[in-house]
């Protein structure tokens, strides 16, 4: 009797509590899922800025010091007679054909609105590095005896030979790297490069050096996966810097009184802008995300951010 007894009592679920059990159940499962979207949508926005920001600084950063670094000549500002032996010749103030051209009025230059998402473009001119110094001067073959074998030249790069007295602007036709400390400037057109149309006419002998000079333009074009970045351009070679930079826009800060501040920023091309003046250059940049997420207003779309930095053009300062 007992047994059957104890076997009466023992009853199953009934189909009502199954259903309020499974209700309770889903209904824990999807705050879960729920929880862990967020999470995800979180992670996801959280990691896209991040980039954005990551991006952001770099670029400014290294634009801030390319305008530092531009318009750098060596001890070539002081020098009484510069000459340029490009070919074709490039002389002052005339349309230069060569990437590279000291004399003209672009060694700082840009345009305003003609990139992608009507983008600027800045253009910068210089010499770059310490410099490697001069040994002995053939006149006769443009040869350059150089203080080193890794001096770092290729055929067809620009440099200026300057001793402060006198400079002269010439392209490397034969670099020997690695096995000889000599370069050689000779005439005529050189692939990859143009070539010289003249000899430098006067010597430098153990008092000179010699600086690779570049002409590098910036600006925003689509990448190599169809987003928006931005490009740099060194005498004609074009490579992409950074991606997800949809917009630049450049004021350049001119000195109109003589008191090495800008008084005024203004675009390129501005009525009255006297490129010459320009002591500094504020630069401006949006970079967006590379894919659509879920923005603060619960749209879904890209995210952009606006970087903002100006930078003096210490050469321009120093030489002042």
């Amino acid at each position: 009797m007992n047994t059957l007894a104890r076997k009466k009592q023992q009853h199953g679920m009934t189909l009502v509590e199954l259903m309020v059990a499974i209700t309770i159940s889903l209904t824990m499962l999807a705050g879960v899922v729920q929880i862990f979207i967020g999470n995800k949508q979180t992670y996801r926005v959280t990691e896209e800025l991040s980039r954005v920001q990551e991006n952001g600084r770099f670029t400014m950063d290294f634009l801030a010091r390319e305008v530092r670094m531009a318009d750098f000549w060596g001890c070539a500002n002081a020098a009484v007679d510069v000459t340029n032996h490009l070919n074709p010749p490039n002389p002052p103030n005339t349309p230069a054909a060569h990437p590279v051209n000291p004399w003209a009025n672009n060694t700082i230059a840009g345009a305003n609105n003609t990139g992608l998402n009507g983008s600027d473009t800045l253009t910068l001119q210089g010499a770059y590095g310490e410099g490697i110094g001069i040994v002995s001067h053939a006149l006769a073959s443009a040869t350059f005896d150089l203080t080193t074998v890794n001096h770092g030249l290729d055929d067809g790069d620009v440099v200026i030979a300057t001793d402060c007295e006198k400079a002269d602007v010439i392209e490397v036709t034969t670099s020997n790297p690695g096995t000889d400390a000599t370069v050689i400037a000779g005439l005529g057109s050189n692939n990859p490069g143009f070539g010289n149309n003249t000899f430098p006419g006067a010597q430098y002998n153990n008092s000179g050096t010699l600086y690779r000079v570049k002409s590098v333009t910036y600006s925003i074009l689509p990448g190599a996966s169809g987003e928006p970045a931005l490009f740099r351009n060194e005498n004609g070679n074009n490579v992409e810097l950074v991606e997800g930079v949809q917009n630049m826009q450049i004021l350049f800060g001119e000195d109109t009184d003589g008191d090495l501040t800008a008084n005024r920023y203004l675009p390129a091309g501005a009525a009255g802008l006297v490129m010459n003046n320009v002591v500094s250059i504020r630069i401006t940049l949006t970079l967006i995300t590379l894919r659509d997420l879920i923005r603060s207003d619960n749209t879904f779309g890209r995210i952009s951010r606006t970087y903002t930095t100006t930078a003096s053009i210490r050469n321009r300062l120093i030489d002042n």
